[in-house]
């Protein structure tokens, strides 16, 4: 069996890293033949975060051309092929149907990308039911959350969801008493907004209590908060959440977040993190309320939550604990891994 995966991005970006190239080990067990082909190289997201628009611009046009001449002329050498999201964003679902005809496809959604078509005026007279149809035609649809089953308008949906390798969370937080009571978020420049939604509970507590917020990825600047701003890499993120307190993942509730797949509430609960995370459904599938973390709306229930953690250190050792022991059961590539491989093989 032989399989092309469309991704994305390459490595660097974490949704096709997470989805796709992390499973090279599993895939290669399996004896799943297989190439990765990104859409956009490291260079566009390079020039993307410098606001390079012209640069942008010209790489993804570059990039479009690439792929449909590849999938034109050598795609037919492939069993099945795997596409992150869709082949081209922003482009009619016709385009894509004459590039796929008579070929075996899967599609794979750790984000709702059909959410801009259909708010956007423009794009809804043509992109509008794009998703849909690319998903009634795959052999099968992967999603990161349960919520996509109601959404994409389809019966062939598969739950997926991001992992981590328990190889890289070898280790989980084991002190638990601080002085300083460390908030970290980890994100994007994308996902950076999100933490405005906190800020003001941040600055009211860090009037009553010693608190440190780490911001891994993103560079923001927050009054009255002490605040740690940390360049992300790969090597290093592991280090950088085990030597923090609480986790948390604001995020505001449209039909664009329901389409997340709570990743970062994934890896905090790896390293032995109680959470404070927005309910959306991937959060809520993910934490167990007052077990491992705790669900909030209001500002004022993530000052409660927040408040309960920074306080009360056998609550943030008894949540830690039980999120790990949740991680090692349900979200790793150790539980997903073969059962990946085996989605693929039947849909072949």
């Amino acid at each position: 069996m032989k399989i092309l995966f469309l991704s994305k991005y390459n490595r660097d970006g974490a949704s096709s890293r997470y989805r796709f190239y992390n499973y090279k080990p599993f895939f290669q067990e399996n004896d799943i033949e297989f190439d990765i082909k990104p859409l956009l190289d490291n260079n566009y997201v390079l020039n993307l975060y410098a606001g390079k628009k012209t640069r942008v611009l010209a790489q993804k046009l570059k990039s479009i051309c690439q792929r449909f001449y590849f999938i034109l002329i050598k795609s037919g050498n492939y069993d099945l092929i795997v596409i992150e999201k869709e082949l081209f964003p922003n482009i009619p679902y016709f385009v894509e149907k004459l590039l796929l005809k008579g070929k075996n496809y899967a599609l794979d959604f750790d984000d709702y990308i059909a959410t801009g078509y259909k708010i956007n005026k423009l794009k809804r007279l043509f992109l509008e039911t794009k998703i849909d149809k690319l998903a009634q035609n795959a052999s099968f649809v992967t999603v990161g959350n349960h919520w996509y089953f109601e959404e994409i308008k389809s019966n062939n949906l598969i739950y997926l969801p991001t992992v981590i390798d328990l190889k890289n969370y070898s280790k989980a937080k084991e002190q638990y008493e601080t002085d300083v009571v460390t908030i970290v978020w980890i994100g994007s420049l994308y996902t950076g907004k999100y933490l405005k939604i906190v800020i003001p509970v941040l600055q009211k507590l860090a009037k009553k209590y010693v608190i440190r917020l780490k911001v891994i990825g993103v560079d923001i600047a927050i009054d009255e908060v002490n605040l740690e701003l940390i360049k992300w890499t790969e090597d290093t993120e592991v280090e950088e959440l085990l030597s923090s307190d609480i986790g948390i993942m604001p995020l505001e509730n449209t039909i664009w977040e329901k389409g997340k797949c709570g990743f970062k509430l994934i890896q905090y609960m790896a390293c032995g993190l109680p959470v404070v995370a927005t309910s959306v459904p991937a959060n809520m599938e993910i934490v167990d309320n007052n077990v491992n973390g705790f669900l909030v709306e209001s500002e004022e229930e993530w000052y409660v939550a927040l408040e309960n953690l920074i306080i009360n250190k056998s609550n943030r050792e008894k949540f830690g604990k039980s999120g790990r022991s949740k991680i090692e059961s349900s979200y790793s590539y150790q539980v997903w891994g073969e059962k990946y491989c085996e989605f693929l093989k039947d849909g072949q």
